[in-house]
This record gives structure tokens, sequence and C-alpha cells, in this order.
């Protein structure tokens, strides 16, 4: 029973400090972008940067060949990263605080502000705390925390006696083992 009360009390600590340590959001930062070459349609709300652009708010940090900004007012609503020529686009941002950044890499990579949404499309990978998620398409939400990963279809030309059906890809994810706390090794 003790233990139990132990236990409760530092939960709620920590539930506190979590949110005393909560980032401010990325949405609410400046942000700046770097790019060789920028085309603005100020009635479509949108704005096509083109060469090397870097795209910084808050821990948010977006780099590809092409970006494509709609904002509504100076709200980014979402942003559209393509690679080019074998280059993937590429994602990072610190969701929540303490903890590492969160990077992604895709052929192309849709960033959905307000759902707090990442959507990545082909040859796509996803890092969180360790654990990585590869595939087609993956699909990662910050607020319900979840990654939905998906392998994609190939023709019969790519199929691989270790890749599945012939139609098929398959998606490959890594986990890394829960590391012991001091209150476990006590125990």
């Amino acid at each position: 029973m003790k233990n139990s009360a132990r236990a409760l009390f530092i939960l709620a600590v920590s539930s506190i400090s979590q949110l005393a340590l909560a980032l401010p959001d990325d949405w609410q930062q400046e942000m700046t972008i770097l790019s060789d070459r920028a085309e603005i349609d100020r009635k479509a709300g949108t704005v096509i940067y083109e060469g090397n652009v870097i795209l910084t708010q808050g821990t948010l940090r977006i780099e590809s060949d092409r970006l494509m900004i709609l904002r509504s007012g100076n709200t980014l609503e979402k942003a559209v990263a393509e690679g080019n020529n074998g280059e993937p686009a590429r994602y990072q941002q610190q969701v929540t605080a303490g903890k590492p950044m969160t990077r992604a890499h895709g052929d192309r990579i849709d960033y959905f502000a307000a759902r707090r949404q990442v959507t990545l499309t082909g040859d796509s990978q996803l890092e969180q705390d360790g654990n990585l998620f590869s595939g087609e398409h993956i699909v990662y939400d910050m607020d319900k925390e979840t990654v939905k990963a998906d392998g994609g279809t190939r023709n019969d030309s790519q199929a691989t006696p270790d890749s599945g059906s012939s139609g098929d890809r398959r998606i490959k994810v890594i986990i890394q083992p829960q590391q012991a706390t001091d209150e476990n090794a006590e125990s």
C-alpha cells in the first residue's frame, strides 16, 4: 500500500513537471525560410520555394528541393515538401519536451500544422524515440501518438523471394527495448 501511494505521488509530480516543461507551440514561433527562388500568390495564399529549401519554426525543420506553403493569414496551414534527384525531403521536430527529436524523410512530406500530422510518401522513414518505421506511405499523428505505415504495391519485376506476395511491399518496424528505471531495478 505504501509503495502504491509513493508510485501515485511520483506519477502526479511527473505529470505536473511535464506540463511545466512543455515546449511552446511551434506554430506560435517565427518562421524562417531559405531558398534559391520563390513564387508568391497572395490571392491563393500559397508560396512555392525551390532550390535547397530550409524551413524552420521553433523546433520544426523541413529541408527539401521544393516546398509549397499554404497559409491562412500568418498561420501555416500546410507545407508540402518534395525531394529531387534521389534526395528525399526531410522533417524533424521535438514533439514532446525532454524527448529526442522526431525525424523523418520521404520523397514527399505533407505537414498539416493545425492537425499536427505528417504524411510521408515514397521511400519513407520515421524515427521516434529510437524506434524506426519504414514504408512507402507513413502517417504520423502527433496528438494521438499514432503511426500508420503501408508498404505500397510494386510490379512483379520488383518482387523478391523475401518480399512477400508479388504485388505487395512490406513495411519494416524496429522497436527499441524499454530501458529499466531505477525503481524497476530495486524491485
